[in-house]
C-alpha cells in the first residue's frame, strides 16, 4: 500500500524490488495513488498495480471511509487470500493504508503504528495502542531514533519481517516509448551542449528557490556550454517562462506542463546533471543516477534542534549530490520554535540565503566528483 506523493513512490521503488527478490514466485499487488499510478504501471517487480484515488474516494469521516475501502478490497482482494501486506508509510495519512491492509484479509500485516514516530524516544517504553494490535500483526513497529531517512524506515520493515535487503537504490519505470519521446524533446537542444534538467517546483512556496536568483547562476553555467531543460507542473509555468526569456536563446527547453510523469523521468535520465529543490523530481534524478545539486530551505542548525526534519527525512539517497542549505535560520525564523519544514514563512525566505555563486561553486564541485 503506497497511497501518497510522487517522491514517496520513487523512494519506495527499491522496497518493492526487494520484496520481489525475497518472494520471486509470489503474486504481488501494488496499490498506488491515482496521481502516481502511471509511474509504476510498468514496474517489473509486481503482477498488478491498482489505483486508489484517496482524495476522491475517502469522504473524510470514519464510517464512510471504511465503507469505501471495504468496497475496494471486496473488488480486488477478497478472492485472492492475501498472505502478507506491507504499508511503509510513516507520517500523516498512514491510517487509510492500515485500514486497507486489515480489510484486504491479509493474514500478516506489517506497517508503522498510529503513534507518530517523531514522538518516540528510545529510552521510553512504547505503549501498545489497541488499534495497532487490531490492524497490525507485528505491532507497534516504530523505528529507533537513529533511523531518520524515510527510505531507511521502509527497508527496516523488511528486516523486521526476517527478509534480506540486497540494495537500497531507488528506481524509475518508464517505457521505450517514453525514452524515445524524451529523445525527441531533447533533440531541440544543441548536441554540443551538456544538458542540465531543472526542477523548479516545490510543494510549498517557502521551499522554492527564487527564479530571479537561479537565473544568475544558470547564465554563468551557460557560458560553459551547458543547456537547460525546465521540468515541472502547471503551477511553474510563470517561473519557467521567466527562465526561458532570461537564458541564452537556443540553450533552454521549456517542458513545464508538457510531459507525462514517465516522460519526465525519461527526460531527467537522459540529461547529464540535475539542479532543483526538494521535490519528487529530485528523487527521480537520484533514481536515474543523475548527479545533482539539491537546494533545500531547512537550515543546517536544525539538524541538532529538530533531528527528524524535512531534510533529514528525505535527503537525496546518492553520493553524487551537492546539497546546498542555509547554515542558520533567517530573521524571525531563528526566534520562533523550530518547525518540521524549517521555515515559518509562506514565501521563499530562509532558502534565499543560498547565493547564485554557491550554486555555481557547488556545480564545479559536482563536476569534479563525476
Amino acid at each position: 500500500m503506497r497511497m501518497d506523493a510522487i517522491g514517496d513512490m520513487v523512494l519506495t521503488s527499491g522496497f518493492i524490488r526487494e520484496v520481489r527478490v525475497n518472494f520471486p514466485h509470489a503474486y504481488i499487488t501494488l496499490v498506488a495513488e491515482s496521481l502516481t499510478y502511471s509511474m509504476v504501471e510498468f514496474c517489473p517487480y509486481v503482477n498488478e498495480v491498482l489505483a486508489f484515488d484517496r482524495k476522491k474516494s475517502l469522504p473524510g469521516n470514519l464510517i464512510d471511509d471504511l465503507e469505501a475501502i471495504a468496497l475496494f478490497c471486496r473488488q480486488h482482494f477478497w478472492q485472492k487470500k492475501i498472505s502478507l501486506a506491507f504499508s511503509p508509510k510513516t507520517g500523516a495519512w498512514k491510517i487509510p493504508a492500515l485500514w486497507m491492509m486489515w480489510l484486504s484479509g491479509a493474514r500478516e500485516r506489517i506497517g508503522y503504528g498510529l503513534k507518530n514516530y517523531r514522538e518516540r524516544s528510545d529510552n521510553v517504553p512504547v505503549k501498545v495502542n489497541d488499534l495497532d494490535r487490531f490492524l497490525l500483526t507485528k505491532n507497534p513497529i516504530l523505528p529507533h531514533e537513529g533511523l531518520i531517512p524515510d527510505i531507511e524506515k521502509y527497508f527496516y520493515l523488511l528486516t523486521l519481517g526476517g527478509l534480506k535487503i540486497r540494495d537500497m537504490q531507488p528506481e524509475i519505470f518508464y517505457t521505450a516509448t517514453d525514452f524515445y519521446r524524451a529523445g525527441e524533446y531533447l533533440s531541440k537542444l544543441p548536441d554540443s551542449c551538456k544538458k542540465i534538467s531543472l526542477g523548479i517546483g516545490a510543494s510549498k512556496l517557502n521551499k522554492k528557490y527564487p527564479v530571479q536568483m537561479l537565473v544568475v547562476a544558470l547564465n554563468e553555467l551557460a557560458k560553459r556550454n551547458f543547456a537547460f531543460v525546465i521540468i515541472g507542473g502547471k503551477s511553474e509555468l510563470d517561473d519557467a517562462d521567466y527562465l526561458e526569456q532570461n537564458l541564452p536563446q537556443g540553450r533552454v527547453l521549456n517542458l513545464v506542463g508538457k510531459t507525462t510523469l514517465r516522460e519526465t523521468e525519461a527526460v531527467i535520465a537522459r540529461t547529464n546533471f540535475f539542479i532543483g529543490t526538494d521535490t519528487g523530481v529530485m528523487h527521480m534524478a537520484v533514481a536515474a543516477k543523475v548527479p545533482l545539486i539539491a537546494i533545500n530551505c531547512v537550515a543546517k542548525e536544525l539538524d541538532a534542534l529538530f533531528p527528524s526534519n524535512q531534510f533529514t527525512n528525505f535527503p537525496p539517497n546518492t553520493k553524487k549530490a551537492i546539497i546546498l542549505r542555509p547554515a542558520h535560520r533567517l530573521g524571525d525564523c531563528a526566534t520562533l520554535p523550530p518547525v518540521y519544514g524549517g521555515c515559518h514563512h509562506k514565501e521563499a525566505h530562509c532558502i534565499t540565503q543560498i547565493t547564485p555563486q554557491e550554486i555555481v561553486d557547488g556545480f564545479e564541485q559536482l563536476e569534479r566528483m563525476t
